[in-house]
Protein backbone atom coordinates (compact mmCIF):
# COMPACT_ATOMS: atom_id res chain seq x y z
CA UNK A 1 0.00 0.00 0.00
CA UNK A 2 3.16 2.44 0.69
CA UNK A 3 4.49 1.58 -2.30
CA UNK A 4 1.48 2.21 -4.50
CA UNK A 5 0.44 5.90 -2.58
CA UNK A 6 4.61 6.65 -3.20
CA UNK A 7 4.13 6.02 -7.02
CA UNK A 8 0.80 7.71 -7.74
CA UNK A 9 2.56 10.61 -5.84
CA UNK A 10 5.32 10.27 -8.08
CA UNK A 11 2.58 9.93 -11.37
CA UNK A 12 1.15 13.01 -9.64
CA UNK A 13 4.53 14.81 -9.51
CA UNK A 14 5.79 14.39 -13.42
CA UNK A 15 2.32 15.16 -14.69
CA UNK A 16 2.55 18.74 -13.04
CA UNK A 17 5.45 18.93 -14.53
CA UNK A 18 8.05 19.17 -11.32
CA UNK A 19 10.37 17.08 -10.20
CA UNK A 20 10.10 14.58 -7.42
CA UNK A 21 11.69 15.40 -4.24
CA UNK A 22 13.76 12.18 -4.52
CA UNK A 23 14.89 12.88 -8.39
CA UNK A 24 18.76 13.60 -7.65
CA UNK A 25 18.43 15.88 -10.62
CA UNK A 26 16.57 19.68 -9.72
CA UNK A 27 15.56 22.30 -11.67
CA UNK A 28 16.24 25.68 -10.63
CA UNK A 29 12.65 27.35 -8.42
CA UNK A 30 11.08 23.65 -8.27
CA UNK A 31 10.84 24.04 -4.84
CA UNK A 32 9.47 27.68 -4.99
CA UNK A 33 10.95 31.43 -4.54
CA UNK A 34 11.30 33.49 -1.32
CA UNK A 35 10.40 37.50 -1.66
CA UNK A 36 11.53 39.43 0.71
CA UNK A 37 10.48 43.59 0.35
CA UNK A 38 11.95 46.30 2.10
CA UNK A 39 9.44 48.53 2.42
CA UNK A 40 9.64 52.09 3.81
CA UNK A 41 6.62 53.62 6.18
CA UNK A 42 4.08 51.42 5.33
CA UNK A 43 1.78 50.31 7.59
CA UNK A 44 0.17 46.96 7.75
CA UNK A 45 -3.18 47.43 6.74
CA UNK A 46 -1.62 49.45 3.90
CA UNK A 47 0.08 46.63 2.82
CA UNK A 48 -2.73 44.11 3.31
CA UNK A 49 -4.52 45.74 0.90
CA UNK A 50 -2.09 45.62 -1.68
CA UNK A 51 -1.47 41.96 -1.73
CA UNK A 52 -4.65 41.29 -5.10
CA UNK A 53 -2.36 44.05 -6.86
CA UNK A 54 1.32 42.11 -6.10
CA UNK A 55 -0.09 38.84 -6.72
CA UNK A 56 -1.11 40.33 -9.75
CA UNK A 57 1.99 41.56 -11.32
CA UNK A 58 3.98 38.33 -9.69
CA UNK A 59 1.90 35.95 -12.44
CA UNK A 60 2.13 39.27 -15.18
CA UNK A 61 6.40 38.86 -14.72
CA UNK A 62 5.73 34.85 -14.62
CA UNK A 63 3.41 34.38 -17.35
CA UNK A 64 2.08 37.66 -19.31
CA UNK A 65 -1.47 37.20 -18.10
CA UNK A 66 -3.10 40.50 -16.91
CA UNK A 67 -5.21 38.23 -14.67
CA UNK A 68 -8.59 40.34 -12.94
CA UNK A 69 -8.28 40.76 -9.60
CA UNK A 70 -11.64 39.12 -8.90
CA UNK A 71 -9.97 35.96 -9.82
CA UNK A 72 -7.53 36.40 -6.81
CA UNK A 73 -8.62 34.77 -3.30
CA UNK A 74 -7.12 36.21 -0.12
CA UNK A 75 -7.44 34.13 2.91
CA UNK A 76 -5.90 33.53 6.14
CA UNK A 77 -7.02 29.54 6.43
CA UNK A 78 -4.60 27.48 4.47
CA UNK A 79 -7.48 25.46 1.83
CA UNK A 80 -7.43 21.78 1.67
CA UNK A 81 -4.99 19.59 -0.31
CA UNK A 82 -7.11 19.42 -3.24
CA UNK A 83 -7.23 23.12 -3.83
CA UNK A 84 -3.48 23.53 -3.82
CA UNK A 85 -3.06 20.70 -5.94
CA UNK A 86 -5.93 21.87 -8.72
CA UNK A 87 -4.26 25.05 -8.43
CA UNK A 88 -1.12 23.93 -9.60
CA UNK A 89 -2.20 21.37 -11.88
CA UNK A 90 -3.79 24.45 -13.87
CA UNK A 91 -0.23 25.40 -14.13
CA UNK A 92 -1.17 28.44 -11.39
CA UNK A 93 1.03 30.40 -8.71
CA UNK A 94 0.15 29.51 -4.95
CA UNK A 95 1.78 32.03 -2.67
CA UNK A 96 1.78 32.40 1.29
CA UNK A 97 2.33 35.81 2.55
CA UNK A 98 3.27 37.39 6.10
CA UNK A 99 3.60 40.92 7.13
CA UNK A 100 6.68 41.45 9.67
CA UNK A 101 7.23 44.13 11.97
CA UNK A 102 10.40 46.01 11.98
CA UNK A 103 13.01 45.53 14.57
CA UNK A 104 14.58 49.00 16.00
CA UNK A 105 18.23 49.15 14.50
CA UNK A 106 20.86 47.36 16.11
CA UNK A 107 24.54 48.99 16.09
CA UNK A 108 26.36 45.41 16.65
CA UNK A 109 24.88 43.63 14.27
CA UNK A 110 23.73 46.70 11.64
CA UNK A 111 20.14 44.61 11.81
CA UNK A 112 16.57 46.60 11.83
CA UNK A 113 15.61 49.52 10.90
CA UNK A 114 15.85 53.64 12.30
CA UNK A 115 13.16 54.59 10.65
CA UNK A 116 10.63 52.01 10.67
CA UNK A 117 10.31 50.50 13.96
CA UNK A 118 7.32 51.55 15.71
CA UNK A 119 4.31 51.04 13.81
CA UNK A 120 5.82 50.12 10.20
CA UNK A 121 5.65 46.37 8.21
CA UNK A 122 7.28 44.97 5.15
CA UNK A 123 6.72 42.09 3.38
CA UNK A 124 7.07 38.46 2.61
CA UNK A 125 5.98 36.36 -0.21
CA UNK A 126 6.83 32.25 -0.19
CA UNK A 127 5.96 31.22 -4.09
CA UNK A 128 5.07 28.09 -5.54
CA UNK A 129 4.58 26.53 -8.86
CA UNK A 130 6.94 29.46 -10.52
CA UNK A 131 9.00 26.79 -11.78
CA UNK A 132 7.69 26.19 -15.21
CA UNK A 133 7.33 29.54 -15.93
CA UNK A 134 10.41 30.96 -14.63
CA UNK A 135 12.18 28.72 -17.14
CA UNK A 136 9.89 29.78 -19.77
CA UNK A 137 10.42 33.41 -19.24
CA UNK A 138 12.50 35.07 -21.77
CA UNK A 139 16.04 35.07 -20.85
CA UNK A 140 15.43 32.24 -18.65
CA UNK A 141 14.96 32.34 -14.74
CA UNK A 142 17.97 35.32 -14.24
CA UNK A 143 15.72 37.61 -16.10
CA UNK A 144 12.43 35.86 -14.58
CA UNK A 145 13.41 37.62 -10.72
CA UNK A 146 14.09 41.02 -12.80
CA UNK A 147 10.74 40.94 -14.29
CA UNK A 148 9.41 39.88 -10.73
CA UNK A 149 11.78 42.90 -8.77
CA UNK A 150 10.75 45.70 -11.57
CA UNK A 151 6.87 44.59 -11.17
CA UNK A 152 6.97 44.76 -7.88
CA UNK A 153 8.43 48.01 -7.13
CA UNK A 154 5.18 49.90 -7.93
CA UNK A 155 3.18 48.76 -5.37
CA UNK A 156 5.54 49.43 -2.64
CA UNK A 157 7.17 52.23 -1.03
CA UNK A 158 11.06 52.87 -0.66
CA UNK A 159 12.90 55.29 1.18
CA UNK A 160 15.07 54.93 -2.36
CA UNK A 161 13.39 54.17 -5.27
CA UNK A 162 16.45 53.10 -7.20
CA UNK A 163 18.10 50.55 -4.50
CA UNK A 164 17.22 47.52 -6.31
CA UNK A 165 18.15 45.79 -3.08
CA UNK A 166 14.93 46.96 -1.51
CA UNK A 167 13.41 43.94 -3.31
CA UNK A 168 15.69 40.44 -2.10
CA UNK A 169 14.49 37.02 -3.88
CA UNK A 170 15.83 34.25 -3.63
CA UNK A 171 15.13 30.06 -4.74
CA UNK A 172 13.97 28.38 -1.65
CA UNK A 173 15.51 24.95 -0.89
CA UNK A 174 18.68 25.63 -2.71
CA UNK A 175 22.87 25.55 -1.52
CA UNK A 176 22.93 24.77 2.10
CA UNK A 177 19.26 24.88 2.45
CA UNK A 178 18.18 21.89 0.19
CA UNK A 179 17.57 19.70 3.34
CA UNK A 180 14.87 22.19 4.91
CA UNK A 181 12.71 23.27 2.61
CA UNK A 182 11.77 20.05 0.85
CA UNK A 183 8.97 20.64 -1.05
CA UNK A 184 7.00 18.82 -3.85
CA UNK A 185 3.32 19.49 -5.03
CA UNK A 186 2.17 16.54 -3.68
CA UNK A 187 3.43 17.68 0.18
CA UNK A 188 3.22 21.53 -0.26
CA UNK A 189 0.31 21.70 2.20
CA UNK A 190 2.03 19.62 4.74
CA UNK A 191 4.68 22.14 4.31
CA UNK A 192 2.61 25.37 4.65
CA UNK A 193 1.30 23.98 8.32
CA UNK A 194 5.00 23.01 9.60
CA UNK A 195 4.32 26.62 11.38
CA UNK A 196 1.68 24.82 13.70
CA UNK A 197 2.78 20.92 12.99
CA UNK A 198 6.74 21.45 13.83
CA UNK A 199 7.40 25.33 14.58
CA UNK A 200 11.17 25.16 15.57
CA UNK A 201 11.78 23.33 12.22
CA UNK A 202 13.80 25.73 10.44
CA UNK A 203 13.05 26.64 6.96
CA UNK A 204 10.84 29.60 4.85
CA UNK A 205 7.56 29.38 5.86
CA UNK A 206 8.21 29.05 9.78
CA UNK A 207 10.52 31.79 9.33
CA UNK A 208 7.63 34.15 8.21
CA UNK A 209 4.97 32.75 10.66
CA UNK A 210 7.90 34.41 13.28
CA UNK A 211 7.85 30.69 14.84
CA UNK A 212 11.62 30.47 15.31
CA UNK A 213 14.02 32.15 17.91
CA UNK A 214 10.97 33.19 20.20
CA UNK A 215 9.71 35.43 17.73
CA UNK A 216 6.02 36.61 18.23
CA UNK A 217 3.28 34.45 15.80
CA UNK A 218 2.88 36.25 12.60
CA UNK A 219 -0.31 35.27 10.48
CA UNK A 220 0.04 33.50 7.03
CA UNK A 221 -1.94 34.89 4.31
CA UNK A 222 -2.81 32.51 1.28
CA UNK A 223 -3.21 33.89 -1.86
CA UNK A 224 -4.37 31.85 -5.19
CA UNK A 225 -6.17 32.13 -8.27
CA UNK A 226 -9.34 30.97 -8.80
CA UNK A 227 -11.22 29.07 -11.54
CA UNK A 228 -9.76 26.67 -14.15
Amino acid sequence: MVKQEEDTKNVLEQLLGIPSIGNVKRNRFDRGLFVSINNHKQGSDDLYATIKKQYQSLVYALTGKNISRDEIKVTDKLPQQQVLLDCLAAKKVFVAAALHSYNAYDVRTGRGSRYNFGGYSHLHFYAYGVEQHMHQHTGGCDAAVDHIRKCLFRHNNFASATNQKNIVIKEVGAGKYQYDDVVSPTTLHQYLSLPRTNPAKQCVINYMAGTLDGDATNPIIYVYQRGN
